[in-house]
């Protein structure tokens, strides 16, 4: 089995070349002492000579693909979400509300959009296509009842916090696969450092510990001090420190310290967002649902008052008349209240019978 592989940066020639057998050298030196000179070779992130659990350490473990050539660092277009798939919606909303100003207003100049909400300048005008099959997806057998489900359940199901972290990454050029992992194209950067990594689980703790194990090896293999790695974190090192001349470059340790500064940055703005948008939505969920009771018990109320009605058909004609009823179709109180009655006493109205009201 090969020892050396292209897995962390190093190029086909170089593995061919590391892994090729060394020639036998028996019977052409006999009792002459060696040294040996350590191997300082520089190629990508991984310092040739660190032990395996070092290695481990440097890289995210789930990088690997489905056997079709395709890892977090080579990822498969049909699989990958970019800032194509960001929908700006979530934040817009929690930032300025769903309907600001006159609501005839906006829609006389069309600053709602088609969802009915005051929208960004992103959202596209639906073509007369898809509002032909917006229609026309009404004529299938059952939709109906699916609609109704999907109304009854809509604040019933709680807000999908990992799915709006997700989304206001992808507005910020991170790049996720179908499960969530983080993947790039570009390794060393803030956007792809943390490839292999699932965006969800981040937390400070996995920026910090892969920040001090590269601070580790920078101080073990280059000598750096602690002040030269804060100048690496910062993005404000100019020392010489890290090159290597046999390769004739500088390592990229040095560089991903301020990526995984910045990655850190980047995804804790996001998390703050998210709280935000999260927060936003969660209290719109509960509105809704206010809203759905306040209206079922109208509702029951205007049953019950249709129901009275329809026994005290003259009480109620009576009570109308003189402005004794609410919109609910039951009495009012203040109005009686107004008349010089005590609340809700009904006092002047008579049935038929002259018994008073009856039926209640």
């Amino acid at each position: 089995m090969a020892i050396y592989d292209t897995r962390y940066g190093l190029t086909q020639p170089i593995v061919n070349y590391l892994n090729q057998g060394l020639p036998s050298i028996s019977g052409i030196f006999s009792n002459v002492p060696t040294t040996t000179t350590p191997v300082v070779d520089d190629t990508e992130d991984t310092p040739t000579g660190l032990t395996p659990e070092q290695l481990a350490l440097l890289y995210p473990q789930n990088v690997g693909g489905g056997g079709d050539g395709f890892s977090v660092y080579n990822p498969d277009p049909n699989m990958t979400r970019t800032s194509k798939n960001y929908n700006s919606r979530p934040a817009y909303e929690a930032a300025f509300g769903t309907n600001l100003g006159d609501p005839e207003f906006n829609r006389a100049t069309g600053a709602l959009n088609s969802s009915g909400v005051l929208g960004d300048y992103r959202e596209k005008t639906p073509s007369g296509l898809a509002t032909l099959l917006g229609k026309a997806i009404d004529f299938i057998p059952g939709i109906g009842t699916i609609k109704r489900g999907a109304e009854f359940l809509k604040d019933k199901i709680p807000v999908n916090r990992r799915a709006i972290l997700e989304n206001q990454l992808l507005g910020q050029g991170v790049m996720l696969d179908d499960i969530g992992r983080i993947v790039s194209n570009n390794y060393n950067t803030a956007e792809g450092i943390m490839s292999g990594y699932n965006a969800a689980q981040l937390t400070d703790k996995s920026f910090d510990k892969r920040t001090e194990n590269i601070s580790n090896i920078l101080k073990d293999k280059y000598r750096f001090t602690q002040k030269e790695i804060d100048e690496a974190i910062a993005g404000t090192y100019t020392g010489t420190k890290g090159f290597n001349p046999t390769m004739g470059k500088t390592t990229n340790l040095i560089g991903n310290l301020n990526n995984l500064f910045n990655a850190k940055n980047l995804f804790n703005r996001n998390k703050i967002a998210t709280d935000t948008i999260t927060a936003y939505q969660e209290e719109q969920k509960e509105k809704v649902r206010q809203e759905k009771q306040y209206q079922e018990r109208v509702a029951r109320e205007a049953d019950t008052a249709s129901r009275a009605r329809a026994a005290n058909a003259a009480v109620y004609k009576e009570a109308s008349d003189r402005g004794f009823t609410n919109d609910r179709g039951g009495f009012s109180t203040s109005a009686a209240d107004r008349a010089g009655t005590s609340a809700g006493s009904g006092q002047g109205f008579s049935n038929k019978s002259g018994k008073g009201r009856t039926g209640y």
